[in-house]
């Protein structure tokens, strides 16, 4: 069926956020209460660009272009290709189920032809970030441009390197490695060794100074991390970038607490709800040892350069979001030196007002807001950002693997 949203048709950049807003409702625990998203986003897009919270394998990042470039010269409809490429991305579905020992990863596995978000969507800003897609621009107007051109026309490309290739889709990059035998049929998840070095070679290239490129050229054969500023990873990083992470990882585990302030206020005004006020204080609990643990460097931290960095990142962030989080690691200081800030009514109160300030007559914290809470369902099983570490390390281990001497990575392939 087609997109409810095929009416996101302005800059690819534009549409893209959007989309990336609708993820954070669809995941489990991404829904950002107190509007700290922008700055998480903005770390998460300069460590690890091109990935996103939906994206589940390295592969994708080449099953799309493979079907794609199937119909670059086939005289259709933009309707018709957006028909063929559903079909198609339905037909790879069925195949990773057939070729794959274990499913996880597999991007509608249980949806199946009723999958709305498919990988061409979910991939599509990263494909052009990582330099395998050409074109600047939606699939859609892929699709319209093919259409009015009747055939994708060739134009001299060159390699990396400046030679010459004739005849060549302008749309991909000239090395994208060849579709495999039984596509359509058993395929795997696995990354050929050949595929894995492409994927790795787009990487450095377009985004050589990011923590993602230079994890995927570290030679290790895997990773194996909770959280990306883990010394074995920052070792592995420019000064310049382990200074960075540390920026993000003391944002991070003062903004922790945030949620779990919000989450118990609200439990404490829902009847029913005094198992999930005992685990919440027992969170909270764990976050204030975790911030008493780094008082000090806490309180040394150079704030002054973080917002610099926040700002250079992303200088669309608002003031109001940036005052909130200025007041919030103050709040996380109190607690790392003892204070209850839970109980605090001072900071309940800067907790209920941001909330306000997002969703206006909406917030549940609101003492008429009865049936919003009703419907609400918390846990308290939230820890720092990760600023999309956890998917990106499924990614990168795919590559990692698909490059060692000795992998697997070919196994499963029909």
């Amino acid at each position: 069926m087609p997109s409810p949203l095929s009416w996101l048709d302005f800059a690819e950049s534009d549409r893209q956020r959007a989309m990336q807003v609708i993820d954070l409702f669809r995941e489990k625990n991404t829904v950002d209460e107190l509007g700290f998203s922008p700055i998480r986003d903005a770390f998460a897009d300069y460590f690890f660009p091109g990935t996103s919270t939906i994206q589940t394998r390295a592969r994708y990042f080449l099953f799309v272009p493979w079907i794609l470039r199937r119909y670059e010269r086939r005289k259709l409809t933009a309707s018709e290709r957006a028909a063929k490429l559903r079909r198609r991305e339905v037909e790879l579905i069925r195949s990773l189920l057939s070729g794959c020992t274990d499913p996880t990863g597999i991007i509608g596995r249980d949806a199946q032809a009723g999958l709305q978000r498919m990988p061409s969507s979910v991939y599509w800003r990263g494909l052009r970030l990582w330099g395998i897609r050409m074109f600047d621009g939606s699939v859609e107007q892929y699709f319209r441009r093919l259409s009015r051109e009747g055939k994708s026309p060739s134009r001299p490309l060159s390699t990396d390197d400046g030679e010459p290739l004739d005849g060549i889709s302008r749309d991909w990059h000239p090395g994208l490695p060849g579709e495999p035998d039984g596509m359509f049929e058993a395929t795997s998840l696995e990354l050929l060794p050949e595929e894995a070095e492409f994927l790795r070679d787009r990487i450095c290239t377009h985004q050589p100074g990011s923590v993602l490129a230079r994890l995927v050229a570290s030679g290790r054969p895997e990773l194996s991390a909770s959280f990306v500023w883990e010394p074995d990873l920052t070792q592995l990083l420019t000064p310049d970038l382990r200074l960075e992470i540390e920026h993000a990882r003391l944002f991070a585990l003062c903004a922790w607490g945030g949620p779990l302030v919000y989450s118990l206020q609200l439990a404490r005004m829902k009847s029913g709800s005094e198992e999930l006020v005992g685990e919440l204080e027992s969170a909270l609990g764990e976050w204030q040892s975790a911030v008493r643990t780094e008082e000090i460097g806490l309180r040394e931290w150079d704030r002054t350069g973080y917002w610099e960095l926040v700002r250079r990142l992303n200088p669309r962030i608002s003031a109001r979001t940036q005052e909130f989080a200025e007041q919030w690691i103050g709040v996380a200081l109190r607690a790392a030196a003892g204070e209850r800030v839970w109980d605090n009514g001072r900071d309940r109160q800067l907790v209920a007002t941001r909330e306000r300030q997002l969703k206006g007559g909406r917030a549940r914290l609101l003492p008429e807001n009865v049936r919003a809470r009703d419907r609400w369902q918390g846990d308290a099983s939230g820890g720092p950002i990760d600023y999309r570490w956890g998917q990106t390390q499924v990614i990168l281990n795919d590559i990692l693997r698909g490059l060692s001497p000795g992998s697997d990575g070919g196994a499963g392939h029909a």
